[in-house]
C-alpha cells in the first residue's frame, strides 16, 4: 500500500472518530432529559394554584332586603377575589340550614361561611366541619360554641349589644325629656327570640335600662323580621295599648319598623311618631329619620362579604385570623338630619338599600 493511499485511510478514520465525537456531544444526557422532563411537569404548588378555591355560604334566610343585599354582596366579593361562591337558603328553617351545611361539605369546598339562623340550633355546624376538616366561619350571628379552636376558625358580626345600648339610651333621652324623668312604657316589636342579634340587642338595652326601673317594657312578641310581621304585631298592641299606655315602640328590624309605622298611622296614633326606635339601617327607615318619624336607627350593614372571603382566603393559605372580628355599626338620629340625609342621598345615588 502506498504512503498516499495510507494517508488517505487515515484521514477518513479521523473524520469518523471527529464527527462521532459531536453526535456524542450534542446527545442530551440521561439525567439532562430527565431534569427535561420533571420540568416540563407542574408541581404540587403549581397544581395548587391552578385549582378553583370553592367557598360555601349557607344563608339561613333571604325574606328582607337586608339578606338579599347580604348575599348579593358576598356573591359580589367572591368575583373579585376569584374564588367561586356555592350558597344556599335556609328559608328560616334551622333544620334546613343544618342539612344544606351537611350537603355543601359533601362537595368538599375549601371553606365553609355560615350565617346562623338561630345561636343553639346551629352549633352542630362545628362537629359537622371538624368531621370533614374544612375550615368554618360564622357571620352576622353568633352561634353557642368559641371560635378560634380547631376547624371553627373565626366569627364576624356586629355589635347588636351596642346597638341595643344605644336605643336605650335613646329611649331615656326621650322619656325624660316628655315626663321630666325617666318613666314610661315601652313596646318590643322582636325579630326572632332566639336569634343572637335579638338575644345580644336585649343584653345592651336591660344594661342600660337597669339603671331605670321606671323605664318598663310592657309587650314583646316576635315578628319574624318582616314588614308583615311588624304591621301586624304592632297592630295587636294598638289595640291592647291604647292612647297614653305606650311612649315608646322598639323594633329589631327596619322592615318590621316600616310596618309598626304603618300600623300606626293607619290607627291614627300620631302621638307615637317620633318615637319609635330601630335597628337595620334600610333606606326607608334613614328617610323616616329624615322625616322626624323614628328617632333613632342604627345600621347593622349587610356588608360582610369582603371580610368574610379575604379571612377564608387567609386561612386556606395557612395564615391566621382572628377568632372574633367586628364589621362597624352606624347611628342616625331625627335630630341630626344633616348627616342622615348626606347617608340617604348618597346610598340612592349608588342604586343602593344600605
Amino acid at each position: 500500500m502506498s504512503m498516499n493511499k495510507n494517508s488517505k485511510i487515515i484521514a477518513l478514520i479521523l473524520t469518523i472518530l471527529l464527527v462521532a465525537s459531536m453526535v456524542i456531544g450534542c446527545a442530551p444526557k440521561a439525567a439532562d432529559t430527565q431534569s427535561e422532563a420533571a420540568a416540563a411537569q407542574p408541581t404540587a404548588a403549581q397544581e395548587a394554584e391552578k385549582k378553583e378555591i370553592v367557598i360555601a355560604y349557607a344563608n339561613g334566610e333571604l325574606v328582607n332586603a337586608w339578606r338579599v343585599t347580604n348575599q348579593k354582596d358576598m356573591e359580589a366579593q367572591a368575583k373579585k377575589f376569584g374564588v367561586k361562591l356555592i350558597s344556599t337558603d335556609a328559608n328560616q328553617d334551622p333544620s334546613k340550614q343544618l342539612a344544606d351545611v351537611e350537603n355543601m361539605l359533601a362537595q368538599k369546598p375549601d371553606a365553609m361561611i355560615v350565617a346562623p339562623l338561630e345561636s343553639k340550633a346551629l352549633v352542630p355546624v362545628v362537629e359537622m366541619c371538624e368531621k370533614a376538616q374544612v375550615p368554618l366561619i360564622i357571620i352576622d350571628r353568633t352561634i353557642d360554641a368559641e371560635p378560634g379552636k380547631g376547624m371553627y376558625k373565626t366569627e364576624i358580626t356586629q355589635s347588636h349589644v351596642l346597638s341595643g345600648q344605644l336605643l336605650a339610651e335613646k329611649t331615656v333621652e326621650l322619656l325624660t325629656k316628655k315626663y321630666g324623668k325617666p318613666m314610661g312604657s315601652v313596646a318590643h316589636v322582636q325579630g326572632m327570640a332566639g336569634a343572637s342579634p335579638v338575644i345580644d340587642a336585649n343584653k345592651g338595652w336591660d344594661e342600660v335600662m337597669a339603671k331605670y326601673p321606671d323605664i318598663k317594657t310592657v309587650a314583646t312578641a316576635d315578628a319574624g323580621f318582616t314588614k308583615e310581621g311588624g304591621l301586624a304585631t304592632m297592630e295587636n298592641f294598638l289595640q291592647s295599648f291604647p292612647k297614653g299606655k305606650i311612649d315608646v315602640v322598639r323594633s329589631d328590624y327596619s322592615d318590621m319598623t316600616m310596618g309598626a309605622l304603618q300600623a300606626i298611622k293607619s290607627a291614627g296614633r300620631d302621638e307615637l311618631l317620633g318615637f319609635v326606635l330601630g335597628e337595620g339601617g334600610h333606606i326607608k327607615a334613614v328617610e323616616a329619620v329624615i322625616n322626624g318619624e323614628i328617632a333613632r336607627e342604627t345600621q347593622t350593614p349587610p356588608y360582610f362579604g369582603e371580610l368574610a372571603i379575604k379571612s377564608a382566603l387567609e386561612i386556606i393559605n395557612g395564615k391566621d385570623v382572628p377568632a372574633r372580628q367586628q364589621v362597624d355599626i352606624k347611628v342616625f338620629d331625627s335630630d341630626k338630619k344633616d348627616e342622615a340625609q348626606k347617608y340617604f342621598d348618597s346610598i340612592k345615588a349608588a342604586g343602593l338599600e344600605f
